[in-house]
């Protein structure tokens, strides 16, 4: 009956049993204990690359996207840079480039530019089909930050990969409250 009330199927009554000597609770990050909307929290631009440059490039890519992360570029480009909505007559004639799952980055096209992000694979290869290359420096910039826990978005403008877009998931309220619950229960939480 407390099981039910707490919104919990038990299939038998062995398993009733087997939860009174659990020590371990595993949970998986997103959607369990993130609200797997992760949010764009700094910019790190590519040796010679000014921040500036970097954050009119990540804001330009990701006017038309609509995605929770995208919106996050846009609005930390606009707090930390400044950054305004563009000209709408500028962008009249913008070739907006959507993300696939296929090629795992977005864009558009406008003025002669070509700007992309997205996974870092994906826009290392599309900047090696335009002629240029990838600065170790900025692998292991996507390296550190996937190490962290977090997602690197890359950002290019044609041949050059200007850095990386630093997001991070965003933690649920109660979060903390709840996994002391469990500590003061005896119950371990690992994610």
């Amino acid at each position: 009956d407390r099981l039910v009330q707490r919104n919990v199927l038990a299939m038998s009554g062995r398993a009733v049993e087997a939860a009174g000597d659990v020590s371990t609770l595993l949970l998986d990050k997103t959607g369990t204990i993130t609200l797997g909307n992760r949010q764009a929290t700094e910019l790190l631009p590519a040796p010679g690359v000014q921040v500036e440059d970097l954050a009119d490039a990540a804001q330009l890519s990701s006017l038309a996207d609509e995605t929770p992360e995208g919106r996050s570029i846009v609005v930390l480009c606009k707090d930390q840079y400044g950054l305004r909505a563009r000209d709408e007559g500028a962008l009249l004639h913008a070739e907006w480039v959507p993300f696939t799952a296929q090629t795992r980055m977005s864009g558009v096209d406008v003025e002669g530019r070509k700007v992309r992000k997205g996974a870092a694979g994906a826009v290392f290869a599309y900047v090696a089909s335009e002629g240029g290359s990838t600065p170790p420096e900025v692998s292991a910039t996507v390296d550190a930050i996937s190490s962290a826990g977090g997602t690197p978005l890359v950002v290019s403008e044609g041949p050059a990969v200007l850095g990386v877009v630093h997001l991070k998931d965003v933690v649920k309220t109660g979060i903390r409250e709840r996994f002391d619950e469990l500590r003061r229960m005896g119950i371990r939480t690992v994610m």
